[in-house]
């Protein structure tokens, strides 16, 4: 018998017919015709910016607002000089030369506590570290000068730091004024030069300080100057709390009673009260009140008001009150942008404007003939800011799609 070996046929050759190469060639052409069409519509979006065209935000609404009305008369001192600032807005008026140093009393113990609470922060509610009146101390302390004010200290008495504060600011202690000063910088006159760095720091460029109690006539400074250094005590909760008591004690000297008649008069939260000879009658002040829901604060100065010497401190006290209340009575809430109104436009070519709107009604408080710049930022912020502090945003609003 004879084995053969059989090989396997080859494939059979599929060869597709008629339909299906007219089918390949239908769908080869649509597959075409829609990348063409693609091409064409992402062409015409791209030309329409659709993909990169920036977003631009419009403003619609005026660029500035002013208050109507005519501007406020205010009673200001025939002599001295005087300053009134409305916090965020700026000043309602002045009088006097602004840029003349004249003395300015025991108000010069304004920088003193700043200065100290600076090297020694408090917190509202601390007493601090405990000062021992050494010999040293008990000597620095000491002055001359035997019509200047002060209180019973005694060597070895033990004040708390707020203790002394509050010795030195409401009755207006001359003694303990040095008395600080040498505890925190070794000495009155390393104190003294400590006090000059910060009105520089503090950019009060009329202002020089000779001692840290006033009573040398060359520390000197303007009605000005004095305001912005009672905007920083404000912002120390330890230092404007202690400028706001109409009273307190202290272990030696017994209770101690603020020279300030104001406080809680008009809303006034202090700040120093300061007179000698030289000086005549001077008063740093603050105030806070409200002014159509909005709370408002004011700080002013008023320097070198005359009289006998027994007076003067009233009188300035008498025109800073005048002051006071002529202000309040002429400040306004005005709402500049009321809720829903559409202030800008978010624009992009393409797509639908958005319009944006505050969610509630933007009010500023000042006063009559007071201007107002209004801006919105690009990232949908409506800032209002006064003329008269254009550094200070008076109110800012965050826009939403109407």
């Amino acid at each position: 018998m004879v084995d053969t070996e059989l090989e396997p046929s080859p494939p059979r050759e599929h060869r597709p017919g008629p339909q299906a190469k007219r089918r390949r060639r239908l769908l080869a052409t649509s597959a075409g015709l829609v990348l063409v069409l693609a091409f064409a519509v992402g062409g015409m979006l791209w030309s329409k910016g659709v993909f990169w065209a920036p977003v631009r935000l419009s403003q619609v609404i005026d660029t500035s607002y002013t208050v109507a009305g005519r501007a406020p008369a205010l009673p200001w001192p025939a002599q001295g000089e005087s300053y009134l600032y409305v916090e965020g807005v700026g000043p309602i008026g002045s009088s006097g030369p602004q840029d003349a140093e004249v003395p300015i009393a025991s108000v010069t113990k304004t920088m003193t506590a700043y200065q100290v609470l600076l090297d020694h922060p408090l917190a509202a509610d601390e007493d601090g570290p405990t000062i021992e009146v050494s010999s040293a101390l008990f000597g620095a302390s000491r002055s001359a000068d035997a019509s200047e004010s002060g209180i019973q200290i005694v060597q070895g008495e033990l004040l708390t730091e707020r203790q002394a504060l509050e010795s030195m600011l409401l009755p207006s202690a001359g003694n303990m004024a040095r008395l600080l000063a040498a505890w925190d910088a070794g000495s009155v006159p390393a104190f003294v030069d400590r006090m000059n760095a910060q009105a520089r720091a503090l950019g009060m460029r009329h202002t020089s300080y000779a001692d840290p109690a006033g009573i040398d006539a060359l520390s000197r400074s303007t009605a000005g100057d004095q305001v912005t250094l009672g905007e920083q005590v404000l912002r120390n909760p330890a230092m404007a709390g202690i400028v706001d008591l109409k009273s307190a004690r202290v272990p030696v000297a017994g209770l101690l009673t603020n020279t300030n008649h104001l406080l809680g008069v008009d809303g006034d939260i202090g700040i120093k009260t300061g007179s000698t000879s030289a000086a005549g009658g001077c008063l740093l002040f603050a105030t806070r009140t409200m002014v159509g829901g909005v709370p408002v604060t004011m700080v002013g100065a008023v320097l070198g008001q005359p009289g006998q010497p027994w007076a003067i401190m009233d009188r300035a006290q008498v025109v800073a009150r005048g002051l006071i209340e002529a202000a309040q009575r002429s400040l306004v809430a005005s709402t500049v942008v009321h809720s829903g109104r559409t202030v800008a436009v978010l624009r992009q070519r393409g797509h639908a404007d958005v319009e944006l709107a505050p969610g509630s009604d933007v009010t500023v408080v000042g006063w009559p003939s007071l201007g107002y710049r209004v801006g919105v930022t690009a990232d949908g912020v409506l800032r209002v800011s006064s003329t008269q502090a254009p550094e200070s945003v008076v109110t800012a609003a965050k826009l939403a799609e109407n």
